[in-house]
């Protein structure tokens, strides 16, 4: 016949090591296993200060307990654990008969626990409670301590509650600058994201202001290409015309509020992958060995021509700069779902440490997503940097319908 299993209580989920992040176990540890040993000690001591002969040992577990285990407060609530502690140190040599008060009335655990969290409270609590728990432990020190020195603690207990207290203040200070240099990165990456977003912004215009200047000129110049039109298709084409150009007034006014004030104008025509070439002779002259392969099967628009060569520019760019002389495959090729840029380089020797991220990546990635792909930016090994961007792109037919 089997015997039932007995199956034990499970500890509550919040108090199982394996559930909890390493830093926190480690910060356990170290409160535990303190309280515990301080638990041991006063229980082991008690006979030192308190007479057992009288009270037996009966009472000395709880004497041990209230001694040590305020400390597992000292990190959650070191308030509450000063205030057990200080009350004990008044109750206990009222109860208990003391056999030894030197140096304190209680056990010198307990007024080692006492000066540890008055240590906690002033370093952790609010001002106006550091200076009451201070006050009350001085005073508690001034009582319980022999005539004759006792006025020798007035120094101890005032170090350790300084100290506590320059403590919190450096602790707190380093905090607020942790999270202003949080709020100040934050806000560096949103501002960066808005300048790269005004240059494509006015590179854009330049793309759209082209094709309606085109779209104008056709309307109003076919009246004369195309013999044979009647005045109602005149009509249509004048008010056609008319639309665009009030279309171009509008994005020129645009184009005013996104540009510096202080900005000269780019009257240079927007690069595409048809200058691709020169980037590579750039690299290899800042000593890049490039492998180019650009094959474009399809008609790109403008915008996505003008985004493929920004990507190329600028991981050209950060292989030069993070690492020389190394080896950079490049690839600029239509595929089934749209074109696809890439370019892998090698960590040479002498690669460069990385900088702080700037305009680069997020311009690449701004670019990128705003002709509707994605960018991929990271290792592809222990060996190998790759950046790799893939545009949806119309198709001939679309490209063409627009360009005639």
């Amino acid at each position: 016949m089997k015997r039932p299993r007995v199956r034990l209580p499970r500890l509550p989920r919040a108090l199982r090591l394996q559930h909890l992040p390493p830093r926190q176990v480690l910060v356990q540890l170290a409160v535990w296993l303190p309280a515990l040993a301080a638990t041991a000690i006063a229980f082991g001591t008690a006979g030192e200060t308190y007479d057992v002969a009288r009270t037996t040992w009966g009472p000395m577990p709880f004497v041990g307990a209230i001694v040590g285990l305020p400390l597992l407060t000292v990190v959650s609530r070191p308030l509450v654990g000063w205030a057990v502690s200080a009350v004990a140190a008044v109750l206990l040599p009222a109860v208990l008969p003391v056999v030894d008060a030197d140096p304190w009335r209680w056990q010198t655990m307990h007024g080692l626990v006492l000066l540890a969290l008055l240590l906690a409270v002033c370093a952790r609590e609010p001002l106006r409670a550091g200076a009451g728990a201070w006050l009350v432990t001085l005073g508690l020190f001034l009582w319980g301590t022999k005539t004759d020195i006792a006025a020798a603690w007035v120094v101890p207990v005032t170090v350790v509650a300084v100290i506590g207290w320059l403590v919190g203040r450096l602790v707190r200070a380093r905090r607020a600058l942790s999270v202003q240099a949080e709020v100040s990165s934050a806000e560096k990456a949103r501002r960066l994201v808005l300048e790269e977003r005004q240059r494509i912004a006015r590179d854009l215009h330049d793309v759209v202001a082209h094709h309606m200047s085109l779209v104008v000129v056709q309307a109003e110049t076919a009246p004369y290409r195309v013999p044979g039109l009647d005045d109602g298709a005149r009509t249509e084409l004048s008010q056609i015309a008319e639309s665009a150009r009030a279309a171009l007034s509008e994005t020129r006014a645009l184009l005013s509020v996104l540009r510096d004030e202080d900005a000269d104008a780019d009257l240079t025509p927007q690069p595409g992958i048809e200058r691709i070439g020169e980037l590579v002779d750039g690299a290899r002259r800042a000593g890049l060995q490039v492998d180019a392969d650009v094959r474009v099967l399809v008609p790109l628009r403008q915008g996505t021509s003008m985004a493929a060569y920004r990507v190329v520019q600028e991981s050209l760019a950060n292989a030069a700069r993070h690492a020389p002389r190394s080896v950079v495959r490049l690839m600029v090729q239509s595929v089934d779902d749209g074109l696809e840029v890439l370019v892998q380089n090698s960590i040479g020797e002498g690669a460069a440490a990385d900088g702080p991220a700037g305009h680069g990546l997020v311009g690449m990635r701004e670019r990128v997503t705003a002709e509707g792909g994605r960018l991929e930016v990271g290792p592809l090994d222990d060996a190998t940097f790759r950046v790799r961007a893939l545009m949806p792109v119309a198709t001939a037919q679309a490209v063409q319908a627009v360009q005639a």
